[in-house]
């Protein structure tokens, strides 16, 4: 028999049993349930309804005896008394009549009956009744309800005597019947553990058998149907596991070898990495490493916690899965590691560790290069300026700014060699260090530019005395390679003061500051210092403006040529006449070419003004029907150009004006710079027959050296030995040149002549050819046939009489 048809018969019994036990335990119920319904129905509630009835008339008695007893003897009742009589006797009749409809004992039923007459009475008085009369009714009523509830308490007790027979009763079949059932479900129990269980052991043994891997000894089909289909299954499986093993331990075999060979390449690789590598588990424990790892932390093995080995902290915090960071940390032997680090599953970490402390100390090194200046080491330009800012930047003391360049260094690298400028530009360095002290910063701005910064200044007299001493430092000269080389200093100076924080002041404005004030110190042509004030910026900015309108004269015909007359005393005539550039401002009138032409100088302009004015009065002379001159002036700028001799020849052509009647005028400070390449030019326009001659002489160091290396054709005696020739050292210079021309048999001319005395004078010296204001100033090209009358009629007045002659009729 098999184990489901064994199964399904046991289970039909066990139904079969349950479902007589359940009918017999309905039955018991049932009977019960009627009692308690027939206690309910018949007991219970008639007891409720009388029990009510008789609360009402006691309620009705005590209403009567308090109403009477506050009253006089036998008052009659009110209307509404009455009313209130009468509905409190329907309500009792109504609870005793719904206890009738209960069924109910002979004695009981014959009790109430007994209570109909009274209450028919009481009902009929309508209120309309004694207080005797009604109390005695009324308590004969209460009599008859209360007979009527002790014989239904005695009917209530035998029902329930009944009921607990009957429950009692059920309770103890209930019982036999289920202990039948579990001696029935015991005996089938032991009954298929014998038949089943044997079978099913035996399965598991063998399934146990194969799990633990014995199979050698066959399994024997025995048992129930099923069992034997579980044991046929269990032999296909001890078969096919026996196969499996066999391959999977071939298999074992192959990939132990592959495995060996992965692990051997993964070794190499790690060891071959010139990072140091380490992973760690979830729980901070080391699980792989390599050698360049050993060499930085030391020998571990497996399991080794990780704070043994990593010092800082932050390298083994757990990271999300594949989430990366970067770290920096330090050794305990120095050396700095670039740490990075990618979450594993099971917060596991891959951390590889680089050693960059080569890198680290090239970037420093870079670093600082790129803030400071490679030969003195002082910080630079940039640096400098960030640190303006950061002291801009902070609320607190005073502060002072200066910039300074050192005088003459051109001359030093040209003298000596940039080598040698080198060295005094690093001995500079180091000698503004040691004299502005610990709290100044030092940089180096560029070229032989440098700046100061001071902090915690006080006023503005320790600014200019702190200065000074700068710039007493510089007076002793410096020793490079045995020789000694003097230099001196300029200084521009700006204070930093709560004014200029609250202005916004920048580091670049602090500095432009610093520039105005430093060109105000060179203007003064010796060491010093100046200190920084509104009017600098002011010119500055007035300066600005009138290099913006400098180039708009040009393009708006602003510039005019005016010309002043050479007088030749020997001739008794205007021998020619000096081209002198004007500016007639929209706005501010004639500039002075004192003003405008330093500043064309300075911003380049001077080459297109200068060829301009040159074409203008090359153009003016060609149109004289004289052999007179025209003079003009080059300003050192133009001769810098390359075009210089041919804008002149194109000028030439152009006015169609011979070369012979040109004369250029320079001055000493031409042949400063290049003067190989300027005395070339100036050779090259002699050739061309122009002539050349030397203006303002005698007010450089070198004219007589310039005099000895180029044989001008003219020189110009300066205005400011003119001008005040009672002085005799004056008249000595004015009479050296006059010799000297003669003997070098060049041509002289005095200029600035603005009295009769001075031209008596320069005439008695033996100069010929004058010019000043005393003979006519500059003047338009249409005034200058009016000057040429007026000079040859003075002939017969003043002039005659400061040479002592007339001219003739």
């Amino acid at each position: 028999m098999s184990i489901a048809v064994r199964l399904l018969l046991g289970g039909l019994t066990f139904a079969i049993l349950i479902c007589a036990f359940a009918l017999f335990s309905l039955h018991t119920q049932s009977s019960a349930l009627g009692i308690a319904v027939k206690l309910h129905d018949n007991a219970v509630v008639s007891l409720d309804r009388l029990h009510r009835a008789q609360s009402r008339v006691e309620a009705l008695n005590a209403r009567l005896s308090g109403l009477f007893d506050s009253r006089s003897k036998d008052p009659a009742m009110t209307e509404v008394e009455k009313l209130e009589f009468r509905n409190a006797i329907e309500r009792i009749k109504t609870e005793l009549s719904a206890a009738l409809a209960a069924p109910l004992s002979k004695e009981t039923i014959r009790a109430i009956t007994e209570i109909r007459y009274p209450l028919s009475v009481l009902s009929a008085s309508g209120g309309e009744i004694s207080q005797r009369a009604a109390r005695s009714e009324l308590g004969n009523i209460s009599h008859a309800i209360g007979t009527a509830l002790q014989s239904e308490r005695s009917d209530l007790a035998a029902y329930r005597n009944q009921a607990d027979r009957k429950v009692e009763t059920g309770f103890w079949l209930t019982l036999i019947a289920l202990l039948t059932i579990l001696l029935a479900l015991v005996g089938y129990v032991v009954f298929t553990s014998r038949s089943i269980g044997t079978a099913i052991r035996r399965a598991s043994n063998v399934a146990t058998r194969i799990a633990t891997g014995s199979w050698s000894e066959p399994v024997s089909l025995n048992g129930p149907s099923e069992v034997k289909d579980v044991l046929r299954g269990l032999s296909d499986i001890q078969y096919r596991c026996e196969s499996m093993t066999e391959a999977m331990s071939s298999k074992t075999d192959n990939l132990a070898s592959e495995l060996e060979a992965k692990q051997d390449q993964m070794a190499a690789a790690l060891n071959n990495m010139t990072q140091a590598l380490c992973m760690l588990d979830g729980k901070k424990k080391l699980l792989v490493w390599n050698e360049v790892f050993t060499y930085y932390f030391g020998e571990h093995t497996v399991g080794t916690p990780s704070h043994r080995f990593l010092k800082d902290p932050r390298l083994s915090q757990p990271l999300p899965r594949n989430e990366t960071s970067v770290l920096m940390t330090e050794t305990e032997r120095g050396e700095i590691m670039e740490v990075k680090r990618r979450g594993l599953a099971g917060r596991g970490l891959l951390i590889t560790f680089e050693d960059v402390t080569d890198r680290q100390r090239i970037a420093e090194q870079l670093e600082h290069l790129a803030a400071h200046d490679a030969l003195t080491d002082l910080p630079n330009r940039r640096r400098f300026g960030e640190e303006i800012e950061a002291v801009l930047g902070k609320r607190r003391e005073n502060c002072a700014l200066l910039v300074l360049d050192l005088r003459n260094f051109k001359a030093i690298n040209d003298t000596y060699g940039h080598p040698i400028g080198d060295a005094v530009l690093s001995l500079v360095g180091d000698r503004l260090v040691a004299a502005c002290g610990p709290r100044a910063i030092v940089a180096r701005l560029g070229g032989d530019e440098f700046g100061i910064l001071v902090t915690a200044t006080k006023d503005a007299e320790w600014l200019e005395t702190f200065a000074e001493s700068i710039v007493s430092a510089f007076d002793e000269p410096f020793e490079v390679e045995g020789r000694r080389i003097p230099t001196g200093l300029s200084i521009g100076c700006a204070a930093i003061t709560k004014t200029e924080r609250e202005a916004g002041a920048s580091a670049d404005l602090l500095l432009q500051n610093c520039d105005l004030a430093l060109n105000a110190a060179k203007s003064a042509g010796r060491p010093g210092y100046r200190v920084f004030d509104q009017e600098m910026r002011d010119r500055q900015h007035d300066r600005r403006e009138m290099e913006d309108d400098l180039r708009m004269a040009l393009r708006n015909e602003e510039f005019e040529v005016f010309y002043q007359p050479f007088v030749d005393s020997g001739r008794k005539a205007v021998s020619g006449f000096e081209a002198l550039l004007r500016w007639r401002h929209p706005e501010k009138g004639l500039i002075s070419p004192g003003v405008f032409i330093p500043l064309a100088e300075e911003t380049g302009l001077i080459e297109e003004i200068g060829v301009w004015c040159m074409q203008t009065a090359f153009r003016e002379a060609a149109s004289w029907n004289t052999d007179m001159t025209i003079s003009v002036n080059f300003s050192p700028v133009q001769f810098k150009s390359a075009k210089l001799v041919e804008d002149v020849d194109a000028a030439l052509r152009a006015s169609g004006l011979d070369p012979r009647r040109v004369q250029i005028e320079v001055t000493e400070s031409l042949f400063i710079d290049e003067s190989e390449n300027i005395l070339s030019t100036l050779k090259t326009f002699r050739d061309r027959g122009l002539t050349i001659s030397m203006d303002d002489f005698g007010t450089g160091y070198s004219s007589l050296g310039y005099l000895s290396r180029f044989p001008f054709d003219k020189i110009k005696i300066d205005q400011s030995f003119v001008r005040d020739l009672s002085r005799p050292e004056n008249i000595a210079i004015v009479r050296s040149v006059i010799g000297l021309s003669r003997a070098l048999d060049m041509k002289v001319l005095a200029e600035g002549i603005e009295s009769r005395e001075q031209m008596e004078i320069l005439y008695a010296e033996g100069c010929r050819e004058m010019q000043g204001f005393f003979f006519s100033r500059p003047v338009p090209a249409s005034e200058m046939p009016l000057v040429i009358t007026e000079i040859t009629q003075r002939w017969n007045t003043d002039l005659a009489a400061a040479t002592g002659a007339k001219v003739a009729a």
